[in-house]
């Protein structure tokens, strides 16, 4: 019997999958291992097996791969594959709400609100509850409502989580702002989501609909989903458990481990969800709270045994404890030093040393100071000079990194600033540098040491409960401050309130009662300043820094439970061993630490990072006769891209085991340029473009350039006009985020829903028509005093007191949208009429 034409060319991994005969499936893939193939060809497999394409509901995160799996999936089974739904989450709920939203209050034409036009609602919010702008951006109070929908926490709940003015205000905010978006038919993007899962929630007729209509739901990058998604897939899925998920999740601390709780100590492994246990609130004493969650994965590899007093904690390389370093004055420390401009170096200090100022200082900061350091890691502490130097010979000889110094100014070195510079241009150390991190289990987002102040300095610290308010739990508090003016305005032009501080500086600071609000905030400042951000623990006025269990050092203090509370305890060995087997870790309401072994420890990394991956971790949990594939084997890469991925998604903690690898050889070497500022990176860009186009003979049209932020292109397109490189930008201003097209959307809004508050006032003024914000604000206040909505307050300008060529402009406005309603036409007509 011959093969299938849709099983041919699977591997054996990916014909499991496409193959699985029914139930809950989680696919494990990563980058280029032939998921989205593995999705087409199960979806085929299915259809082909008698499934009816109405019944199958395929959800992907962008609207271009669901159009480009419906195209694949019709090609291995025609036209039929049109009748599906292949879409992203916000796609299909805005077609499930246009049939049902109305048993929720919304019209079935509501408009959507895209992000400005939310921040602008926000905006009108905080204004009418006169509130000050600059103390509640509407951009960042947004992001806050935003996150709650997300969390699928409506303003009811909010509100009554509101223990805080600040948070009540905007609970204030939060109430009105929906009731606002209701009155004017419309939903921002969250609420598509938010609103379905409504929805299915309190009418479980139409729920039942939907179960019935998609027998078989699939969902491409499932680790990415929110809460509210999850939601959404578990609802749809949960009675027929037709459901197939691929993602890719990329621990802790073993059995055994001995968490402090009032009732006493108790093995990890036998706490569940709801056990008190203890931690810090950012005082000296301790605060219990339950535990939210419980995450057991599998480990195998080394592990980290710290012995610091009476007290032992074994647990994987990157759990996170606070500690502080408070090395032996006597000691000798030898480290990796890293500069943006240069690269890596090995290096070697006295713990402490003078600093230059008539004082004594922390070694390594001291040097990172004199070298202008970024970075610097801590990888040996010894008690000799003679032990330093045989251990920085080692490393430099073993990883083949240089130990020569940074830069020569004001030193009488054998090499200058020249040599130094030739030396690492032609090092990759950074390459090298990549073995020393693996071998001693280090972790690049947690150095011994960073500058926290000078010229270069571009960090943002996020520090818990360093703002003791009231209570025994500490706000957080998120701080940058520096005298770079470019980041300032970047934050500035986001949103953020940017303040001038002593010594023509500047800063930006405001706390957060919620941790994971606080990373949220932090994360979004740290993406639009291109800050790195520095993760701190403030317990009765001291601040610790964050540090993985394998960055621990005899000298180093940590902090361990007494019958006080927490006291300091140093560090006098660590040790490691391989091991394999369950590893724990717990995440804690509001405190987010807790004690393990008597010792204070935060979560593993990802937790830590707020990062949201449970949904993968734990869809083994919600559907326990889930089968799980695990797909390996890259098609896209070549095998140097590969082992450079898989030297850093290593790095990560609390992930699916997987190593991709491919056979379609070595390939080309990837190459660093080390640029001394954005000019010199553009130019390098602009001459390697050139180069492979005349040399190599390549086509312009087959090499791309790549970079994080839209604020970046300016300067590469700068240098590719210089060299006469045609070009285009992808990815730039977005098509509907244009000023005409957006006033094109508002009047088609404002024309099919009247109600629609922000459309009309985006246009009513569009052109000019002689309403400014004046009569803008007599109409509002009429509305509000009237509890009519927007649109009434135009119908009956005069009552609001609007008068003069404003009364005019409105008069024509009303007479234009009144005779393009009775138009039955297509959008093109009624925007030329407008």
């Amino acid at each position: 019997m011959s093969e299938s034409p849709l099983l041919a060319g699977l591997n054996p991994a990916q014909y499991d999958a496409v193959l699985h005969d029914g139930g809950p499936l989680l696919v494990v893939a990563g980058a280029g291992s032939g998921k989205t193939r593995v999705l087409t060809h199960r979806i085929a497999h299915l259809i082909e097996g008698g499934l009816s394409p109405f019944e199958i509901l395929a959800i992907t995160f962008t609207n271009k791969a669901a159009g480009e799996m419906k195209h694949r999936v019709g090609g291995l089974v025609g036209p039929v594959a049109e009748k599906m739904w292949v879409s992203t989450f916000h796609s299909a709920c805005v077609r499930i709400l246009r049939r049902d939203v109305e048993r929720l209050g919304f019209p079935g034409r509501f408009s959507i609100y895209d992000q400005a036009d939310a921040v602008r609602l926000v905006g009108y919010v905080i204004r009418d509850l006169n509130l000050d702008p600059k103390r509640f951006p509407p951009r960042s109070v947004h992001g806050t409502i935003s996150m709650a929908k997300n969390e699928n926490v409506g303003p009811s709940q909010f509100t009554e989580q509101a223990e805080q003015i600040f948070q009540r205000k905007i609970g204030e905010v939060y109430v009105e702002y929906q009731k606002r978006l209701l009155q004017a038919g419309a939903m921002d993007f969250d609420d598509l989501l938010m609103r379905t899962a409504q929805l299915f929630r309190e009418h479980p007729d139409v729920l039942a609909s939907w179960r019935h209509r998609f027998g078989h739901v699939l969902v491409d990058e499932y680790q990415d989903t929110n809460p509210v998604q999850n939601d959404l897939v578990l609802q749809l899925a949960e009675e027929h458990r037709q459901v197939t998920v691929v993602g890719d999740s990329d621990q802790c601390l073993p059995p055994g481990t001995m968490i402090s709780t009032p009732e006493g100590d108790r093995p990890i492994e036998t706490l569940t969800v709801g056990d008190l246990v203890y931690g810090t609130g950012g005082r000296r004493d301790r605060v219990a709270r339950p535990v939210r969650e419980v995450r057991e994965t599998h480990h195998e590899g080394r592990r980290y045994r710290v012995h610091a007093g009476d007290r032992t904690i074994e647990g994987t390389p990157h759990h996170i404890v606070p500690a502080d370093m408070r090395l032996d004055p006597d000691a000798h420390v030898v480290c990796l030093m890293y500069r943006h401009d240069r690269g890596y170096r090995i290096g070697q200090t006295k713990a402490m040393r003078a600093n230059g100022r008539g004082g004594v200082d922390i070694g390594l900061r001291v040097r990172c100071n004199q070298e202008h350091a970024d970075k610097a890691w801590i990888l040996r502490v010894v008690d000799s000079a003679a032990a330093a130097s045989w251990w920085e010979a080692f490393y430099a000889a073993e990883y083949g990194l240089p130990t020569a110094c940074f830069h020569a100014l004001g030193r009488n070195l054998s090499m200058g600033t020249d040599e130094l510079a030739r030396l690492y241009d032609e090092l990759d150390t950074t390459t090298r540098a990549k073995d020393l991190f693996e071998d001693l289990d280090l972790h690049h987002e947690f150095p011994h040491h960073r500058p926290q102040a000078g010229t270069n300095r571009q960090t943002l610290n996020l520090t818990m409960f360093s703002d003791h308010r009231s209570g025994e739990v500490g706000y957080h508090r998120i701080q940058w401050s520096s005298n770079r003016l470019d980041v300032a305005r970047r934050l500035a032009d986001a949103g953020w309130n940017v303040r001038r501080s002593k010594h023509a500086s500047v800063r930006v600071e405001t706390s957060r009662k919620s941790y994971r609000e606080a990373l949220s905030q932090a994360v979004g400042m740290s993406w639009e300043g291109q800050l790195e951000i520095n993760r701190r623990l403030a317990v009765d006025g001291t601040i610790y820094g964050y540090q993985p269990l394998s960055h621990l050092r005899p000298g180093m203090v940590v902090l361990v439970e007494d019958e006080h509370g927490f006291e300091e305890v140093t560090v006098d060995r660590v040790e490691t061993f391989d091991d394999a087997g369950p590893v724990f870790d717990l995440e804690v309401d509001d405190i987010h630490t807790y004690v393990a072994d008597g010792v204070l420890v935060h979560n593993s990394v990802y937790a830590f990072r707020g990062a949201d991956i449970r949904n993968i971790l734990e869809f083994e949990e919600a559907f326990p006769d889930a089968t799980v594939v695990v797909l390996e084997q890259n098609y896209r890469s070549t095998q140097s891209i590969l082992d450079a991925a898989n030297a850093v998604i290593a790095r990560n903690v609390g992930r699916k085991p997987k190593e991709l690898w491919t056979d379609k050889g070595s390939g080309d070497k990837i190459v660093r340029y080390h640029a001394d500022d954005e000019s010199d990176e553009a130019q390098f860009v602009a001459n390697e473009l050139a180069k492979l186009h005349d040399h190599d003979h390549m086509r312009w049209g087959d090499m791309a350039v790549f970079y994080r932020t839209n604020s970046m292109s300016r300067v590469i397109e700068e240098f590719l006009v210089r060299v006469g490189i045609p070009y285009k930008v992808v990815g730039g201003t977005r098509f509907y985020d244009r000023r005409e097209i957006k006033d094109a959307l508002a009047y088609l809004r404002a024309i099919v829903n009247p109600t629609d508050e922000v459309s009309v006032k985006r246009i009513i003024n569009t052109p000019k028509r002689g309403v400014g914000d004046s009569s803008i604000g007599k109409l509002d206040a009429w509305a509000s005093a009237n509890g009519e909505s927007f649109d009434q307050a135009v119908l009956r300008f005069d009552e609001a007191g609007v008068g003069g060529r404003a009364a005019t402009g409105i008069e024509k406005f009303l007479v234009m949208t009144t005779e393009i309603r009775k138009l039955q036409a297509e959008p093109a007509t009624i925007i030329e009429e407008a």
